[in-house]
């Protein structure tokens, strides 16, 4: 069934793909010395995706204490890696939005839950000093990207994948090894392979279920692992089934945590989470 699978993914001829404004804002942003100016006129060559980023840098998840007119001032209060970041989760917005094709996957679940683990991984990187510049933030959104994949073009083995979660009370990820063989990080490591983002998300999306602490992007899976299970613990949207796993101790020992260093966090990241509707909202609408 993998084998099958896979060859159907490879096989897709008309697999999302990111806007034009992604490709060039990623050109650009490989020599450090392009001129703002640059960087600025080609997210505004997109008024839709220069309108939503304004938006969304001037959301209660930057709280700025100035409105941000335009991209060039963006720029320079929170610097070209950070609208880099921010064009990368737009354009994922812009190219995996919408409705859903399956009546037993709720998308808009499956968002809050996405931007709610990145809004955890942006809070805990920030916290314990690892993975600025809203990398966890953009990682957390994009972890779970291949179960967009499998909704939009594996509707049928979708439906036996929840099934069998209902049924059973296991994993969706568990689900999905014993339906297709694979599963949705196999499946969106492709999808952002396909996209060419930056290696680090794509080890993300590929490893945040089966954690490699000789990764060369430990950190920031480590980071995913861990904020994903807490999106869960704290309920919000949906990440495909009612469990909580267990953080895996390595993740711990990576992030030179321990179980309780969360404790004196709690409070602070229920404050982050309430965020996690207004920016949903922002993102889909």
């Amino acid at each position: 069934m993998k084998a099958l699978i896979l060859d159907r993914l490879y096989g897709i001829s008309d697999l999302p793909t990111l806007p034009t404004v992604f490709l060039n804002v990623m050109r650009l942003m490989r020599d450090p010395n392009t001129p703002m100016k640059d960087l600025a006129n080609a997210v505004e060559s997109d008024p839709a995706i220069s309108m939503k980023i304004l938006k969304l840098i001037n959301s209660s998840f930057y709280g700025l204490a100035r409105t941000v007119d335009s991209v060039q001032q963006a720029i320079v209060l929170l610097g070209a890696n950070t609208l880099k970041n921010v064009v990368i989760s737009v354009s994922i917005f812009k190219a995996m939005g919408g409705e859903s094709t399956n009546s037993c996957f709720n998308r808009e679940a499956f968002w809050q839950h996405s931007i709610g683990c990145g809004l955890i991984a942006r809070y805990l990187g920030n916290r314990i000093d690892c993975e600025r510049d809203e990398q966890g933030f953009i990682a957390g959104v994009i972890h779970d990207i291949g179960k967009v994949v499998l909704d939009r073009y594996f509707n049928d083995e979708l439906a036996d994948i929840t099934r069998l979660v209902k049924e059973r009370n296991i994993s969706f990820y568990s689900a999905e090894l014993e339906t297709i063989g694979t599963t949705h990080a196999e499946i969106g490591e492709h999808l952002a392979e396909n996209w060419k983002l930056p290696e680090n998300l794509v080890a993300v999306v590929g490893q945040h279920h089966n954690f490699n602490p000789d990764s060369d992007h430990a950190t920031l899976t480590a980071l995913i692992h861990l904020s994903d299970i807490l999106a869960r613990k704290y309920k919000v949207g949906s990440g495909g089934d009612n469990l909580i796993p267990e953080v895996d101790p390595l993740v711990w020992q990576t992030l030179n945590l321990e179980p309780g260093d969360l404790d004196a966090m709690d409070e602070e990241l229920q404050i982050e989470l309430e965020k996690s509707k207004e920016l949903r909202d922002l993102m889909l609408r």
